[in-house]
């Protein structure tokens, strides 16, 4: 990979590409240390080690800890996404508007955006009211309008930054906004383990432990995330309009193990915690409600019992499935197949091939489904096991992990793009065509 980065870098159009990423990470580091005026950062950091708020400021690289103008970071944008993907799915207006090429989906990402606004005040209000009830910020309507706007106005400056890394950087930009938000974190939670130890609160042989877990979580995620069934399908020959006939051959339609990627986990964990995002608005002190309503999330917490992460798996595995089966259309691929005069050995063209297309799906999910569930409860479970008991590092197992090591993946991938468009030695070593060959043997 560091050979790779510095082929890349040896190039002027790419490295001009990789400064543009590593000034938007600049601009993203400062933004998140820039805090809204009128907050007492001490009760802040109680509320944010109590719950659900943790969650939120691992994805926001510590800017919710701080309070700061991005403090939301993109999660209204990456809820709002996932609210689109649903309602497409469910409503057909939306579902042919996405089949209308480009400008479909110009109209449903502005009514992304537009829906990004709206979840954004609501968060907002949502957190103003949890500071509010915590003492962290002083009660009125001001303060609430004043923290809805400028954390709206931060995420919205976040997509616009998303934006402009995916047409002027390498990859996708909203995908690498989130990447950096969770790596600036991660020194900080390293930071803090060696405090613990030196403090002797952890064992150093605990932190050994969650560190070959680190590096176990990075390989499997690796290999499930990059890891495809292969199905061989037969190109038969065909006629042209000219009159000539093409030659058949063999290729391959590959189904990914885990198609569904990170999307299960952020369901489940908008499921399990949905409680606590009422808390934000009826605290525990609040009345018999708010009590209801901690107990309840106390119970649903996926690392508090052993029947809360069965529920949670239970979950997870459930919108593996759910968005499996809305990604991959396994009737349409098999009309696709038949349309071109194409058929996988041993099985016949049309509805036979639809369901041995299903058939081989459900077997190779339910393969990702269980490494997404056990690699979610990770995370919950690790500091228990290698008796640490530091919950702030999240990069051990779970949505985190898969996150940054898909994201790395991805831009790695769109790295070595860029390097074959302009045909680059370091990457595409050629080798004299038949052709090439038949020319210099006559010359001779």
């Amino acid at each position: 990979m560091l050979e790779k980065l510095a082929a890349a870098w040896a190039v002027p159009d790419i490295q001009k590409r990789l400064i543009f990423v590593l000034k938007a990470f600049f601009v993203y580091v400062i933004a998140s240390h820039i805090p809204m005026a009128g907050i007492n950062h001490d009760a802040v950091d109680k509320l944010v080690q109590s719950g659900l708020l943790n969650a939120y400021d691992v994805f926001s690289g510590g800017a919710l800890r701080r309070v700061s103008i991005i403090g939301l970071s993109l999660m209204p944008y990456i809820n709002a996404s996932i609210v689109m993907q649903l309602l497409t799915v469910a409503i057909p207006q939306l579902q042919a508007l996405s089949k209308e090429g480009e400008s479909g989906r110009r109209q449903i990402s502005k009514i992304t955006r537009y829906a990004s606004i709206g979840l954004g005040l609501v968060q907002a209000a949502g957190l103003y009211n949890m500071f509010a009830s915590g003492g962290a910020i002083q009660k009125g309507f001001f303060q609430m309008a004043m923290m809805a706007i400028v954390m709206t106005s931060g995420t919205m400056f976040l997509l616009w930054m998303g934006e402009m890394l995916t047409e002027r950087g390498i990859g996708n930009g909203t995908s690498l906004i989130i990447f950096v938000g969770i790596m600036i974190s991660l020194p900080n939670q390293i930071v803090k383990t060696f405090t613990l130890v030196n403090e002797h609160a952890i064992s150093i042989f605990g932190v050994l432990g969650m560190a070959l877990l680190f590096l176990a979580s990075v390989v499997g995620v690796i290999y499930m995330t990059q890891g495809t069934r292969r199905i061989p399908v037969l190109n038969m020959r065909k006629v042209t309009a000219g009159g000539r006939m093409t030659s058949s051959g063999q290729s391959y339609l590959p189904l990914k193990v885990n198609t569904a990627g990170v999307i299960p986990i952020i369901f489940a964990m908008s499921i399990q915690l949905f409680p606590q995002t009422f808390q934000q608005f009826w605290p525990r002190e609040s009345g018999p409600f708010g009590q209801f309503l901690w107990d309840l999330t106390s119970w649903l917490n996926p690392g508090g019992s052993v029947w809360a992460s069965l529920v949670f798996a239970a979950l997870v595995m459930f919108f593996t499935y759910f968005y499996t089966a809305v990604q991959y259309d396994t009737n349409d691929i098999a009309d696709n197949l038949k349309k071109y005069g194409s058929l996988i050995p041993g099985v016949k063209p049309g509805k036979p091939t639809g369901e041995y297309l299903d058939t081989v799906l459900t077997r190779i999910t339910l393969a990702g489904a269980l490494f997404l569930a056990t690699i979610s409860l990770v995370q919950y479970w690790a500091p228990t096991w290698t008796g640490t008991n530091v919950r702030g590092l999240s990069m051990i197992g779970g949505t985190s992990l898969l996150i940054v090591v898909g994201v790395a993946l991805e831009t790695m991938t769109a790295i070595e793009a860029q390097m074959a468009m302009r045909n680059y030695e370091g990457f595409i070593k050629t080798r004299p065509s038949d052709s090439d060959n038949m020319m210099r043997g006559r010359m001779k």
